[in-house]
């Protein structure tokens, strides 16, 4: 199934509503904040793909069956959400000197204004008295204790599916969209399978971004369970050569897919009419595998085994 083919449109109207909104900030806010939306602008090339911050509220649509509009402007209230996030960790992952591009006055100065704007969109819908804010403090709260704990908790190792508070945020786009069709009851199992997928896609962004996870001393899953495999303290310092060797000679990837092929397994079994949300999920699952499978084929290619292997890989970087 098509993810993302059949909502083009909607999205390139909540990118286009998104753009209106941050280019009425005031200057220079409303540079930077154009700046950041074009990194994340799902139509501009080399930008980051975060599709389920763009996509969710499309994807709700055979559960909740609500005017168009609304899943436009549920899906622009996400996309101005993650941008204040990705400001936040920006913020915090951010050297404090004069060599950093963040520029802390500017950058919670906007991330106030996204704030506001993020709450705003939702405001037309949900009264004072709505849970919906509830929802929005319960995964604020989330937010925090991953942003706060993943590190020193392990939570991959421990209990991976703890992964996804980092991530809690996004799964108002899903709840908003449950709450309007009057179906609540079906919030608990959506973000059972939300927190599944979240899970997977950080898992994605891991293997991605594992290199400058490492240099950076970020916490990432990857890395996480090479140190479990090697009988390593979480908090233990890993080489680069011990990762290359762990994914070039010991194929740690594979095993690292196999529990996101188990993640959607799980996901399954978790009855919520959602099968665009199924789909990109599984399109996550293959994405690992193949590269776990190509990381094996290139080993087979080489006669002399996989330390000639390991040798070239070493001498590419």
């Amino acid at each position: 199934m098509n993810w993302f083919k059949p909502f083009e449109d909607d999205l390139a109207a909540a990118f286009s509503a998104c753009e209106a909104r941050l280019g009425e900030l005031p200057a220079p806010l409303n540079e930077i904040g154009l700046s950041y939306l074009k990194k994340f602008d799902v139509f501009e090339q080399d930008s980051s793909k975060n599709y389920i911050c763009y996509l969710l509220p499309f994807w709700m649509k055979e559960l909740t069956a609500l005017p168009g509009d609304v899943y436009r402007r549920l899906s622009t209230a996400n996309i101005i959400g993650m941008l204040y996030y990705f400001i936040q960790d920006d913020i915090m992952d951010s050297p404090h000197d004069s060599q950093s591009p963040i520029d802390p006055k500017h950058h919670l100065a906007l991330a106030n204004l996204l704030y506001y704007e993020f709450l705003t969109s939702y405001q037309p819908y949900f009264p004072a008295e709505s849970s919906f804010w509830s929802y929005l403090k319960t995964y604020t709260r989330e937010w925090s204790e991953g942003v706060m704990h993943e590190t020193g908790d392990d939570y991959f190792k421990d209990n991976p599916i703890l992964v996804a508070k980092k991530a809690a945020p996004v799964k108002l786009g899903s709840t908003a969209a449950l709450l309007l069709s009057d179906q609540a009851d079906l919030i608990p199992r959506t973000n059972d399978a939300m927190n599944h997928v979240l899970l997977t896609l950080q898992m994605m962004d891991d293997w991605t971004d594992w290199k400058q996870d490492l240099a950076d001393g970020s916490y990432n899953c990857l890395l996480s369970l090479i140190k479990s495999e090697q009988g390593m303290p979480s908090d233990a310092p890993l080489t680069l050569s011990e990762v290359q060797e762990a994914l070039y000679i010991h194929n740690i990837l594979k095993p690292y897919a196999e529990i996101a092929a188990a993640t959607h397994a799980h996901l399954l079994t978790i009855e919520i009419d959602a099968p665009h949300l199924m789909s990109f999920h599984q399109t996550i699952v293959d994405e690992l595998h193949v590269e776990a499978e190509n990381i094996e084929n290139s080993k087979k290619t080489l006669s002399f085994g996989g330390l000639n292997y390991y040798l070239s890989i070493l001498n590419k970087k």
